[in-house]
C-alpha cells in the first residue's frame, strides 16, 4: 500500500468515546472513523463556516461520485512508542490457539503491527496469553513487547498502555435540588501512548484544503474530542502528518476494514458478505453536536465493524454516506461516515 499521511494524537487529558450500554458508564479505547470525521467536520464548520464545510467537504462526499471524495480515514488506534496496534481480525485461517487458550483470545481486542502483518499475509501463528499485555486485551510479538518494557506497572508488573475507569458523579435536580449519583467511563493513556490514524487524501485536493485539515485537527485538540468536553476530557496534541504504510498483502480476494463500514446499499451488502466473509455489526448512534439542533439524537445504523473480513469488490472502495438525521422538520441533514479503509488479506 502506498504511503500514507498518518497523525499519532497525546491526550493530556481523560477520553471518552460512548461504547454500547446504558448510560455512560461505558466508553471504547479507539475513535471509530465515523466518529473521528464528525467531530473534523464540527471543527472545519468552527473555522471554515456552514458553506465552507460543504463546498470543502460535505458535497463531494453526498454527490457519490466516485473518485471526488477528498479522503478517507481509518478510526484511531492504540500506539504505544513505536508500535501500532490494529483491530483483530474477525477472520484468521493460520491461527492456532494453544490448548485452554480459547477464552484469553477471545479476550484480546487489539493486535501489535507485527502481528498484524503476519495475519494479512496468511503466515502461521501459534496465540499464547503469554504474549498479551494491557490486561491481556493486546498480542504482540516478543521482539514488541521487550521494545515496551517501560510501560511496565511497577505494582502488577503488565505492560500497560491505557487505564479505564469508571468515576462517579452527581447531577442536582433543578426544580427540589436533590442530589442524584450517576457514572462515566473513561480512558486515559500513559505517557508515550496514544491513538494513531491514517488518512488518505485525494491526489486533486492540494496543498491549501491540507492546510485546512491541519487546523480542523488542531482546534479539535483544543477543545477536546468525545464526551465530557466542558470538563476538559478529550484534549490532545498530535504529530504528524508522517508517510507510512500500513501492513498489506497486495491485491487480494479478501480484505479486512480499518474503519466501520455502511455498505451503499443491499446489493453491495451482498458481495461483501458472500463465501468466507467473517464480520460483526454495530449499531451507530448518538446526539447531534451543533448549536442548532444539539437536543437532537441522530438515527441509528447498522455497519461492520473494524477488523471484519469482507469480499474486495473490482474497482469500488465498499462503503457509503449516509444522512442520519432525525424525522423531523427543519432540522439540517446529519452525515454518517461508512466507507471502508481496506488492507487486503490473503486466504
Amino acid at each position: 500500500m502506498a504511503n500514507l499521511n498518518t497523525y499519532y494524537m497525546s491526550f493530556r487529558a481523560p477520553l471518552h468515546i460512548g461504547g454500547r450500554g446504558v448510560g455512560l458508564e461505558v466508553t471504547l479505547n479507539h475513535i471509530p472513523a465515523d466518529t473521528l470525521f464528525s467531530a473534523i467536520c464540527s471543527a472545519w464548520r468552527s473555522l471554515f463556516g456552514v458553506e465552507g464545510l460543504h463546498n470543502d467537504v460535505l458535497n463531494a462526499f453526498a454527490e457519490r461520485n466516485q473518485g471526488t471524495e477528498p479522503f478517507f480515514l481509518t478510526s484511531a488506534f492504540p500506539f504505544a512508542g513505536p508500535i501500532r496496534f490494529f483491530p483483530k481480525p474477525a477472520l484468521y485461517s493460520q491461527l492456532e490457539i494453544a490448548e485452554g487458550e480459547t477464552k484469553a483470545y477471545k479476550r484480546v481486542r487489539f493486535v501489535s503491527e507485527g502481528v498484524f502483518a503476519k495475519m494479512v499475509n496468511a503466515e502461521p501463528l501459534t496465540f499464547n496469553r503469554a504474549e498479551c499485555v494491557n490486561d491481556k486485551t493486546v498480542w504482540l510479538t516478543e521482539d514488541e513487547r521487550t521494545t515496551l518494557d517501560d510501560f511496565t506497572d511497577d505494582a502488577t508488573g503488565d505492560i500497560v498502555l491505557w487505564k479505564s475507569s469508571i468515576v462517579p458523579r452527581v447531577t442536582l435536580d433543578r426544580i427540589t435540588s436533590t442530589s442524584e449519583i450517576w457514572h462515566f467511563g473513561r480512558v486515559m493513556f500513559v505517557d508515550g501512548a496514544g491513538l494513531w490514524f491514517s488518512v488518505d487524501f485525494n491526489s486533486d485536493t492540494g496543498e491549501a484544503f491540507r492546510r485546512k485539515f491541519h487546523g480542523a485537527l488542531r482546534l479539535l485538540g483544543d477543545e477536546g474530542l468525545g464526551g465530557e468536553r466542558g470538563a476538559g476530557h478529550g484534549l490532545f496534541s498530535f504529530d504528524g502528518p508522517r508517510e507510512e504504510e500500513l501492513p498489506n498483502s497486495g491485491p487480494s480476494d479478501r480484505f479486512i476494514t480499518l474503519s466501520p463500514l455502511r455498505p451503499r446499499n443491499a446489493t453491495q451488502a451482498q458481495a461483501l458478505i458472500a463465501g468466507q466473509a467473517a464480520y460483526e455489526l454495530l449499531p451507530r448512534r448518538g446526539w447531534i453536536t451543533s448549536l442548532e439542533a444539539s437536543n437532537l439524537r441522530r438515527k441509528t445504523v447498522w455497519m461492520f465493524a473494524e477488523g471484519s473480513v469482507l469480499n474486495s469488490l473490482d474497482n469500488e472502495r465498499p462503503g457509503s454516506i449516509v444522512n442520519v438525521k432525525p424525522d423531523i422538520e427543519n432540522v439540517h441533514d446529519v452525515w454518517r461516515y461508512g466507507y471502508s479503509f481496506p488492507v487486503g488479506v490473503k486466504a
